[in-house]
């Protein structure tokens, strides 16, 4: 009767275990929704397996990477104050660790010194001869009876896991007013940009016009390697009638965008830089015949919990064309305000 009793109770732990997982599991789950911009999926499964019972399976080597992990996850989230909170345990815990500089970006590693100084980590060690000798431990309580069942007993199924956790889509809408100088005209023009975002991948889309017959617009592929850079490409066409008739610019885009925090996480700032892979204009020889750089730079204020945000970018273009005697520079100032959903 009592081997029958254990052999119940080990097929009912069984696939317990097997929907919870270990806590090295957990934490493999939590790292990879980290690094694909999961940050609310990462910052749940952390927190999972920071409490118990899969605490105890970690030492204080892995606790402290799963904190790190969550201060990060919850500052990219935008909540500031529990990213502080939690990379006080942090601190607490490992007074000498800190975030990987390979893992996390200047921003977290700079967040979390600025919180380490504002605490005051004090090691005490006694002298030897002040040491209390050691007592033996206490002989362990004895062994619980085993347990009587009266009826088969089922495993109940857990509502929702972090494997079956919905994947996060994030959209983008916001207008825009964006002021174009060039050498011959200076036309200001309201349109749209959106986007939308699926793990590292995104879609943006941007259309603008306005005087001078202005009409701008472009489509960029965007993939984030990490949380603080971007790869993008795409065309981008600005049409604009001068004193001596139209000008058409169509150019092949790729760029680089780095992301960085000027105070917490509500005011970041951005630097873009492109290249074109090819152009085309509307003055001979044409396509394939010149060539095109830019950059940008702007500051986004992000008001914290609600989806809204303001952006203010500065943007430098130039292009020519070798053979001909055609050179535009285009200086470009853009504010914008939109919302974000996911």
């Amino acid at each position: 009767m009592r081997l029958r009793l254990v052999v119940l109770a080990l097929l009912v732990a069984t696939p317990l275990r097997a929907q919870t997982g270990s806590a090295s599991d957990v934490m493999a789950r939590a790292e990879r929704a980290y690094r694909d911009l999961e940050f609310d999926v990462a910052a749940s499964t952390l927190r999972r397996v920071l409490a118990p019972p899969l605490a105890a399976e970690l030492d204080d080597s892995a606790r402290a990477r799963a904190l790190a992990y969550l201060g990060a996850a919850e500052h990219y989230r935008g909540q500031s104050d529990s990213a502080i909170a939690v990379f006080r345990r942090l601190v607490e815990l490992a007074p000498e660790a800190q975030p990987d500089t390979l893992v996390f970006p200047p921003e977290i590693t700079d967040l979390y010194h600025t919180v380490r100084r504002s605490m005051t980590v004090v090691a005490v060690r006694p002298r030897p001869d002040t040491v209390p000798a050691r007592t033996p431990p206490p002989p362990p309580p004895p062994p619980a009876p085993p347990p009587v069942a009266t009826a088969p007993v089922q495993a109940r199924r857990p509502a929702q896991t972090e494997a079956g956790a919905p994947v996060t889509v994030t959209f983008t809408v916001a207008g825009l007013i964006t002021n174009v100088r060039t050498g011959s005209i200076a036309a200001t023009a309201a349109g749209f940009e959106s986007s939308v975002q699926f793990r590292r991948v995104a879609l943006a889309l941007r259309y603008a016009e306005g005087g001078h017959d202005l009409v701008e617009g472009s489509v960029a592929l965007r993939f984030m390697p990490t949380s603080w850079f971007s790869l993008q490409a795409g065309p981008h066409a600005r049409r604009y009638t001068t004193l001596s008739g139209p000008e058409r610019l169509v150019t092949w885009r790729l760029g680089g965008r780095g992301d960085f925090a000027l105070a917490g996480s509500s005011v970041r700032g951005h630097a873009m830089l492109w290249r074109a892979l090819a152009l085309a204009v509307n003055v001979p020889p044409g396509s394939g015949s010149g060539s095109a750089t830019g950059g940008e730079v702007g500051v986004t204020l992000d008001l914290g919990p609600r989806p809204v945000w303001f952006a203010l970018d500065v943007g430098i273009d130039q292009a020519q064309v070798k053979a001909a005697s055609w050179r535009a520079n285009v200086n470009t100032l853009t504010l914008t305000a939109g919302l974000r959903r996911r």
